[in-house]
C-alpha cells in the first residue's frame, strides 16, 4: 500500500493533479502568444512612426509646422521625398494621421501588457529604432525646436536677453523664419537656455541636428534609468520601459516634435533613482546628488519644481538632500544673475495661455464661466498645492512612495494647466512605470486619449459638433486673443 500513489485512492471526479500538470504548459503557451503579440506591437509602432516621418518628409504639410515655412534638405533629413504615395488631399492625410495614432495607441497598450514576454533586445531595438527614425525627419506638428534655437541665439549673436526681450527683435536671424513664438519671452529654464546659447556659434542646420542628437541621448538615457530603477524596486523593467517608450503621443509629438522634455526628465528621473539607491544601498552621496538633480530638472523646465520637496523628503539623509538642492539652487541663481541679468523665465505669461481642451478650460466652460477665468486659475493652483502637500505627507511617512507621489503631482500639474500639449503625458509616464499599482498607468491611458483629441487636425470640428465653441464667450475670446498675441 505504501507504493500506491496517493491520488490513486481519490475518485477520478476529484482528481486535480492531472489539470495542474498541464498548467505550466498552458502558461508557457500563453507566454508565447503574449511574446508574439508584444513583438508585433513594438514592430508596428516602429513601422507606423516610419510611415509618419516619410509622410512629413515628402512635401510641406500640416504634419510639420516648420516645413510649411520652407522645405530645405537639411531640415527634412535623409528620408525626404521617399513616399510618393502620400495622399494629395489634406483631409485624406488628416484621416490617415488619426488612424495611425489610433493604431499606435493600441500597439502601446499591447506592448506594455506583453512586454515581459518579449526579449529585452527586441524591446530596446524597437524603442530606439522608433526614436531614431522620428528624429531623422522634420519636426512633427509644431515649431518648438526652432523656438529653442532662436531663444538661444538672441543673446550671443544679437545682444538680447531671451527673458526680457521679444524674439521678434531678432527677426533677421535665420532661425526666426521657422519659429512662431515671436512675442513671448522665453518660458524655459535657465540651464536649458544656457545650453541652447552654447549652440549659437553653430549654423542653424548644425545646431538643429546637434540638439536633436542631445534629445535622443537624453531620451534613451531616461529609459535606461527607468529600467534600472524598476529593477531596483522589484518592478518589471521591460514593462516599465514599454509604458514610456511606446506611448503614441510621446513618439509622434514628443520625440517627433523634438521637444525638450528628455532634458528635463533625465535629471528628474535621475533624482528619484538616486533617492531610491541612497535608501537601499546607504550611499550618503546619493542623497545630495538627488537634491541637486531635481533642482537641475526644474532649471530646464520649471513645471517639475514641485518634485523638489518630494525628493528631499524621500531621501534617507534629508539633510544631505537639502544641502544638495540648496547648492544647485545657488548655481542656478548665479547663472540667472550672470547670464540673464537677474531675469527669470516668462512662466507667468505662459500660465495665462489657454488651449481649448485643457481640462480646466473645459470645466470652467461647463461651470458657465465661458472659459478659464483668473478665479478658475487660482482655484486650479490651490488644488495643485493641496495635491502636492498630500503627496509630500505620504512620502514623509513612507519614503518608498516617492515614484507614485511624483507621478500624481505631475498628473495634477498637467490637469490644472490652462495650456496643455499632447506630449505632456510624458511628464507622468516614467513615474507611473515605477509604481507598484497600475492605477497611475491607467490614468495615463485616459490622459493620453484626452490629449490626443486636442492633437488631431479635426479637433475644432469635433468640439463644434458637440456644441463647444471656445471663442463665442467673452472669456473665451479674451483667452484666444491673449494666446494668439504672444504666440503669433
Amino acid at each position: 500500500m505504501r507504493d500506491t500513489p496517493v491520488y490513486a485512492a481519490v475518485p477520478a471526479s476529484r482528481r486535480a493533479p492531472a489539470r495542474s500538470r498541464n498548467l505550466p504548459a498552458l502558461r508557457a503557451g500563453g507566454g508565447v502568444v503574449a511574446g508574439v503579440l508584444g513583438t508585433a506591437a513594438m514592430g508596428a509602432a516602429a513601422g507606423l512612426c516610419t510611415v509618419i516621418v516619410l509622410g512629413a518628409a515628402e512635401r510641406p504639410s500640416f504634419l510639420s509646422g516648420p516645413a510649411q515655412r520652407g522645405f530645405p534638405s537639411w531640415m527634412v533629413g535623409p528620408l525626404g521625398h521617399r513616399f510618393a504615395a502620400l495622399p494629395p488631399s489634406p483631409p485624406a492625410l488628416q484621416g490617415d494621421l488619426v488612424r495611425a495614432l489610433a493604431l499606435l495607441g493600441i500597439a502601446w497598450v499591447v506592448a506594455w501588457r506583453c512586454a515581459d514576454h518579449v526579449p529585452a533586445p527586441v524591446l530596446w531595438g524597437a524603442a530606439i529604432a522608433a526614436q531614431v527614425v522620428l528624429l531623422l525627419g522634420p519636426p512633427l506638428s509644431l515649431t518648438d525646436l526652432f523656438n529653442y534655437l532662436h531663444y538661444g541665439r538672441m543673446g550671443p549673436l544679437h545682444g538680447l536677453n531671451p527673458y526680457a526681450d521679444l524674439p521678434v527683435a531678432a527677426a533677421h536671424d535665420p532661425s526666426y523664419r521657422y519659429s512662431n513664438w515671436h512675442h513671448l519671452p522665453s518660458p524655459y529654464g535657465p540651464l536649458f537656455t544656457l545650453l541652447t546659447e552654447g549652440l549659437a556659434p553653430l549654423s542653424v542646420p548644425a545646431a538643429y541636428w546637434t540638439l536633436k542628437g542631445l534629445l535622443l541621448g537624453a531620451s534613451v538615457g531616461t529609459l535606461a534609468l527607468v529600467a534600472s530603477t524598476a529593477r531596483r524596486l522589484g518592478r518589471s523593467p521591460r514593462a516599465a520601459v514599454a509604458l514610456v517608450a511606446f506611448n503614441p503621443l510621446v513618439l509622434v509629438y514628443g520625440v517627433g516634435g523634438a521637444h525638450n522634455e528628455p532634458l528635463m526628465l533625465l535629471p528628474a528621473v535621475g533624482a528619484v533613482a538616486l533617492a531610491v539607491a541612497g535608501r537601499q544601498a546607504r550611499r550618503p552621496w546619493c542623497d545630495a546628488a538627488a537634491g541637486a538633480c531635481v533642482v537641475a530638472a526644474a532649471a530646464v523646465k520649471p513645471s517639475v519644481a514641485l518634485l523638489a520637496p518630494l525628493v528631499v523628503l524621500a531621501c534617507r539623509r534629508r539633510d544631505a538632500a537639502l544641502a544638495g538642492a540648496a547648492a544647485a539652487v545657488a548655481v542656478v541663481l548665479m547663472v540667472v544673475a550672470i547670464a540673464f541679468g537677474g531675469n527669470l523665465p516668462a512662466t507667468s505669461i505662459q500660465d495665462r495661455l489657454v488651449t481649448p481642451l485643457s481640462v480646466v478650460n473645459v470645466l470652467a466652460a461647463l461651470a458657465g464661466h465661458g472659459g478659464l477665468t483668473a478665479g478658475d486659475r487660482t482655484l486650479a493652483h490651490a488644488v495643485l498645492a493641496v495635491v502636492t502637500i498630500a503627496a509630500a505627507a505620504a512620502v514623509w511617512h513612507r519614503r518608498e512612495r516617492l515614484p507614485g507621489a511624483a507621478g500624481i503631482v505631475l498628473l495634477a500639474t498637467v490637469l490644472t494647466l490652462g495650456w496643455t500639449m499632447p506630449w505632456y503625458v510624458w511628464w507622468v509616464l516614467p513615474f507611473a512605470a515605477l509604481t507598484r499599482t497600475r492605477a497611475l498607468a491607467a490614468a495615463c491611458v485616459v490622459l493620453t486619449a484626452w490629449l490626443a483629441l486636442g492633437a488631431i487636425p479635426q479637433m475644432i470640428q469635433l468640439i463644434h459638433d458637440v456644441g463647444f465653441y471656445p471663442t463665442r464667450s467673452a472669456v473665451g475670446r479674451a483667452n484666444h486673443v491673449f494666446t494668439q498675441r504672444h504666440l503669433r
